[in-house]
């Protein structure tokens, strides 16, 4: 008879919404009745009497607005299931009232269909049976047997007739409530949409899309960057498409707070978010000056042959190693001093690494170098593979596990160098100092531009 429930639906449940809308009804009718009452109050002769009942009378209009769009969904959905009495013919019949009674009302003509099919079925293998068994019978015996048969089968067909009805009448119910609710979109009054309402959700759409897109490519661009060679490239790609992104989520934002759509709290975390990625960059800048330090100086340890080379490049190394702290009384200033010298960044290159996280995602440089390096056929993939094979002393799988880094991608691969580099330095205690310092100061960096990239969709909404 189906493959499935001819007429699915809960007819109760849609009188449930229904209902629901109807009290909503109910509650605007009441309010637009109390805003009238005090609309009419001609005591109140005043500039503030008159202002209030100018906005009474236009949040008047407003509410019936309302108050049409709620009635008529509940009239097309119905807020009870209403029994239609009587036999088939009056079901199939009756007329068209609301969606929750007209799908009760297929669903009962729907189910006694499917009854009397059954039970029809059942005399129709009875007789199907008694005939394979009736070789021995008369010709009148078996002949009443075909006939009941043959009954039991077109009860059957009308079964299905009676389901192909109640599937009619529950399309021609649920068409109906349809276009009672379509012909509401269509009314032009003053809850309907306007330029500003349509432009406001294509500017909230574009900065939600822009935000979660901005966290996936920086995440991204934060996991490639410990690749040799292209690493880097490629995360430069990724960064500066994630960074595009969040300022365009930023400006969305800007908007939606000139529009009233969000507050000042929003605006501070898309403005704090860009910041920290300016911020993460100059630890990116600190550590990779360091790095660049570091692998000078084990450079010309590595090289170093003589008594007086070695203690020089050891001085050298302690040095970018940076001195023990000194926490006594008048020395804590002086050590700390020290200590912070090698993460020293050139004059003006704080504020630059500022301005690079919003300018350069537009500089051609950055875009044509790393495409450049990023370009099938220039063999810089070919170098990659190789690096990481001799990283894994010829084993591929483990190059890849001793490359892999959380640090910030512009330095990434250039401190595997410095933790290679350390192998054969053995003599100089300063070697493992500096592989932790510089990874610390990169993956500080890493956590900072990680922590600006989700904030404002992250944190913020924690924050609410």
């Amino acid at each position: 008879m189906a493959d499935s429930d001819p007429i699915p639906g809960d007819p109760d449940q849609v009188a449930t919404l229904g209902r629901q809308l109807r009290r909503t009804a109910e509650e605007l009718e009441r309010q637009i009745r109390n805003l009238n009452a005090i609309a009419e109050v001609d005591s109140w002769d005043s500039k503030a009497g008159k202002e209030f009942r100018e906005k009474a009378t236009g949040n008047v209009k407003k509410l019936e607005a309302a108050l049409t769009r709620y009635e008529t969904a509940a009239d097309a959905l119905g807020d009870t299931v209403t029994e239609v009495g009587g036999g088939h013919q009056d079901k199939i019949h009756a007329k068209l009232t609301n969606y929750a009674t007209d799908l009760n009302r297929a669903q009962e003509i729907a189910d006694a269909a499917l009854r009397e099919a059954k039970d029809a079925e059942d005399r129709k293998g009875a007789a199907q049976r008694r005939l394979g068994d009736s070789s021995d019978k008369d010709t009148a015996d078996k002949k009443k047997l075909e006939e009941q048969r043959d009954l039991a089968g077109d009860e059957i067909d009308a079964a299905r007739a009676k389901i192909t009805q109640a599937k009619e009448i529950r399309d021609s119910a649920a068409k109906k409530a349809c276009e009672a609710l379509e012909d509401l979109a269509k009314i032009n009054d003053s809850l309907k949409d306007d330029f500003w309402d349509k432009f406001d959700d294509w500017i909230d759409t574009i900065g939600s899309l822009a935000e979660a897109w901005a966290t996936y490519l920086g995440v991204a661009a934060l996991a490639v960057g410990w690749i040799p060679i292209i690493g880097q490239a490629l995360a430069g790609v990724l960064g500066a498409l994630a960074t595009i992104l969040s300022l365009v989520s930023a400006i969305s934002t800007v908007i939606q707070v000139l529009r009233g759509d969000k507050g000042l709290k929003d605006l501070a975390f898309a403005v704090l978010g860009i910041a920290m990625m300016g911020v993460g960059k100059a630890f990116a800048k600190v550590a990779g000056n360091y790095v660049k330090t570091a692998l000078g100086s084990m450079d010309r340890a590595g090289a170093a042959k003589t008594a007086a080379q070695v203690a020089r490049a050891k001085k050298k190394m302690n040095k970018v190693a940076g001195s023990k702290m000194k926490w006594e009384m008048g020395a804590l200033r002086e050590s700390l001093g020290k200590k912070m010298e090698p993460f020293k960044l050139e004059p003006g290159d704080g504020w630059k690494s500022m301005k690079e996280a919003v300018t350069e995602p537009f500089s051609p440089k950055a875009w044509s170098e790393n495409l450049r390096t990023l370009k099938p056929g220039s063999g810089n993939y070919g170098a990659a593979w190789g690096k990481v094979v001799v990283r894994g002393d010829g084993n591929a799988v483990l190059g890849v596990g001793r490359s892999l880094s959380a640090a910030d991608p512009g330095v990434a691969s250039h401190l595997k160098d410095v933790k290679f580099a350390t192998q054969g330095l053995d003599s100089y205690p300063a070697v493992n100092q500096i592989s932790k310092t510089a990874t610390g100061v990169s993956l500080a960096g890493t956590a900072v531009t990680s922590v600006g990239m989700g904030l404002d969709g992250n944190l913020n909404p924690l924050l609410d």
